[in-house]
């Protein structure tokens, strides 16, 4: 039986923990720097199952999110988690946004995505009446669930697994002897894998680790997310229409499984959020593209961060990095951002076929 360290109890670690767990060649302990399980960016995410449309053909996240999307469904189906497959609108309102929905639905059907369908203004209004696009690409498979639900039906099972948690460990020292790990938790154990799931502190982590190797550098990019309790008259997920690949800033529309709606997120470069402004802006971007929003509702909602990655300091690297570090039995798991949660019980399988 392999002995596996997980590092971190995120919404990855969790699904890795999972998905180990369920074999009897594994015995699981996960360390977590928190006092519980999913407090860092599980918490700060829209809940939305994305379709795998708009990433590179053949990347990590255009494999990994579709089968993802698949693998959620069907845990939620069979555990009894609140999902719902609302679909998805990128709206175009012009002619240019138009083109860009060609693009991303010839993307679409290379990646094997092959369900979207061009909406045309007739449609549209038909669909989502409080839109004023002018046309749109409807992804069906997409939608949204309850995150807490499915990171703590992860926690449950792992721990029926025989799954080892420990909790508030920080700047734990692990040695390194021969093939093998070493850290002391109340005792010591020695480990045969590393999993470092760790998040925004994963690159740390494997640098205090591995001192002699170049990793990738943390390119971190703030979201905030603003709320309405108004009923919007949506009932599907809208995207502005946007090109593969494409990371500027949008101010999308989300259903809440329980009424309301997430707006967001933004993209902040500055540390220093005016979010007086901020509202603004957000309220000035969906006016041009719903009928009406009532400015009173719309409240700060939360923060994130995307735990993007750069090789250096001109180009930041778009796709998963999950790769074993050079002779050693350590995997790391870096730029975990989105489609990350929609990818993470395909990640754990991805990690569990590395093992």
């Amino acid at each position: 039986m392999k002995k596996i360290l997980v590092i971190g109890a995120g919404v990855v670690g969790l699904s890795v923990s999972y998905e180990l767990s369920k074999s009897k060649k594994f015995n699981v302990t996960v360390l977590e720097k928190a006092k519980k399980i999913g407090l860092e960016n599980t918490s700060k995410n829209s809940q939305v199952i994305h379709s795998g449309v708009y990433y590179k053909k053949n990347s990590l996240k255009n494999n990994l999110c579709i089968q993802g999307k698949k693998l959620i469904y069907k845990f939620c189906a069979r555990y009894k988690i609140k999902k719902k497959r609302t679909g998805k609108l990128f709206l175009a309102c012009t002619k240019k946004e138009e083109n860009y929905l060609n693009v991303l639905k010839k993307n679409a059907i290379k990646n094997g995505v092959k369900d979207m369908k061009i909406v045309t203004q007739k449609q549209l209004n038909r669909m989502e009446p409080k839109l004023k696009g002018s046309k749109a690409l409807f992804s069906p498979s997409s939608g949204i669930f309850d995150v807490k639900g499915f990171v703590d039906k992860l926690f449950e099972i792992s721990k029926k697994n025989k799954v080892n948690f420990y909790f508030n460990r920080r700047n734990l020292i692990i040695k390194k002897i021969n093939s093998k790990f070493q850290i002391n938790i109340k005792k010591k154990h020695l480990f045969d894998y590393v999993i470092n799931c760790a998040g925004m502190d994963a690159i740390t982590v494997a640098k205090k680790n591995f001192p002699q190797y170049e990793f990738p550098k943390n390119n971190f990019v703030k979201g905030i997310y603003f709320k309405t309790s108004e009923n919007l008259g949506l009932n599907r997920i809208v995207y502005r229409s946007m090109l593969p690949g494409d990371t500027k800033e949008r101010i999308d529309i989300t259903p809440l499984l329980d009424g309301g709606y997430i707006l967001g997120p933004s993209v902040e470069k500055s540390k220093i959020i005016n979010k007086k402004k901020l509202k603004s802006k957000f309220i000035n971007g969906i006016k041009n593209y719903l009928v009406s929003i009532n400015k009173k509702k719309i409240l700060y909602f939360k923060s994130g961060v995307r735990p993007k990655i750069k090789f250096n300091k001109y180009k930041s690297n778009e796709d998963f990095y999950i790769k074993r570090v050079k002779n050693y039995n350590w995997i790391n798991l870096f730029g975990i951002e989105s489609p990350g949660l929609t990818s993470a019980l395909s990640i754990a399988k991805y990690v569990k076929k590395m093992i």
